[in-house]
């Protein structure tokens, strides 16, 4: 009788070691650590596009360190660094020129709308041009008062002319006038006619009575170089019944 003894066949899967667990582990868990390196390096203020999770693995461990003293926690983290660098390097950026402008459009001022709602102005044209009025210039009459506000306190002069000699009362008139380009003669009664006369006077308007002139300065004022040894004088109307010459 023969015995037959069977033998147990071996199993064929490898023998599971606590440094294979640590192994694997280590592997499997590589992938994970180099995209929170990668994150880490992005919050940093890096832009990143695209990052690949998969294609760079973390370096594996030194498999003849001690199981009893190796840990996850130990893997080296400059190589992680290099891991997240190679990746950020390996993405796209984005850059914007110092002197980018941000286009705006505004509609134009002062354009006006047809029948159809349309805003004004051909197809194609440039944009609208605002005009803005300027401030009327001031009338010559006016200028000159302002100019004869100068010569307050200047002595009256029979036949001057200038505030060097003196100024009689046509004398003042002529002077301020002539600043002005505006002519007239030096003569009381040549001044009547040297303009026209209005009802309602203005600045600057000639108060003509006979014998003597002044200047009204509005509000019922005048400015008058008005007796010999007195000087020029700015003061209310007192004429009765004048003419107003006006000559500019």
């Amino acid at each position: 009788m023969t015995n037959s003894i069977r033998g147990r066949h071996r199993d064929s899967r490898p023998a599971m070691t606590p440094l294979t667990i640590l192994a694997r582990t280590a592997t499997e868990n590589a992938g994970t650590v180099a995209r929170r390196g990668a994150i880490a390096a992005a919050a940093g203020g890096v832009l990143i596009s695209t990052i690949a999770t998969t294609a760079h693995a973390a370096p594996a461990m030194d498999l003849k360190t001690d199981v009893k003293t190796a840990k996850l926690n130990s893997v080296d983290l400059n190589s992680l660094t290099a891991v997240a660098k190679q990746a950020v390097a390996a993405a796209p950026t984005v850059t914007v020129p110092a002197d980018a402008k941000m286009p705006t459009e505004m509609e134009a001022l002062g354009t006006s709308s047809d029948a159809d709602g349309k805003k004004g102005g051909e197809e194609g044209e440039g944009p609208a041009v605002v005009s803005v009025d300027a401030p009327d210039p001031v009338p010559v009459g006016q200028q000159a008062i302002n100019i004869a506000f100068n010569y307050l306190g200047i002595t009256y002069v029979l036949g001057g002319n200038s505030p060097a000699e003196g100024m009689d009362c046509s004398g003042l008139i002529q002077y301020v006038y002539a600043q002005l380009g505006v002519g007239l003669p030096h003569s009381s009664g040549a001044m009547l006619s040297s303009g026209y006369q209005v009802t309602y006077p203005e600045p600057g308007d000639i108060v003509w009575t006979p014998g003597h002139v002044a200047l009204y300065a509005g509000d019922g004022m005048i400015i008058e170089a008005w007796a010999a040894g007195m000087p020029v004088r700015y003061t209310e109307m007192w004429q009765n019944s004048p003419t107003f010459i006006r000559v500019a």
